[in-house]
């Protein structure tokens, strides 16, 4: 699980539907939510002179504290994370450190897990001890 490590406290990220709909009802679209959390012009993606800027560090702020909240609710800490006292934590040199953490986190809660496939039918014995040692001499 994406973590961030603010004031000494590692903090667990988590990425489910739920912080997804919180998010949006912040930030507006995931689309725009990534422009701001990247500090990049919707209008013109290679303008970057929005990082560091006031809505970049809020949605930074907003970002962690739904996803840190989320994190510690479901390792049962207490989810008491606030934007201001994020922001105290947070460096600016750490900032592409926290950024990359938010995007890792996303990254995780987008994964699906693919179920391992049934055998089905009968079985080939045969094939079965061929596949097995094949394993056992890689």
């Amino acid at each position: 699980m994406a973590s961030i490590k603010l004031k000494g406290r590692e903090i667990p990220l988590m990425y489910t539907t739920y912080e997804m709909k919180m998010i949006q009802e912040q930030f507006g679209t995931l689309s725009d939510f990534d422009y701001k959390l990247l500090g990049k012009n919707k209008d013109d993606p290679e303008d970057t002179s929005r990082y560091g800027g006031a809505e970049q560090l809020d949605t930074l702020a907003g970002a962690i504290r739904i996803l840190g909240n989320a994190g510690l609710e479901d390792a049962g800490a207490e989810a008491n994370l606030t934007d201001k006292w994020i922001l105290r934590a947070l460096r600016p040199a750490q900032l592409i450190d926290a950024v990359r953490a938010v995007m890792k986190a996303l990254q995780e809660g987008n994964r699906s897990e693919i179920p391992e496939k049934k055998q089905e039918g009968p079985v080939d014995v045969t094939l079965e001890e061929i596949k097995k040692n094949e394993t056992k001499e890689s």
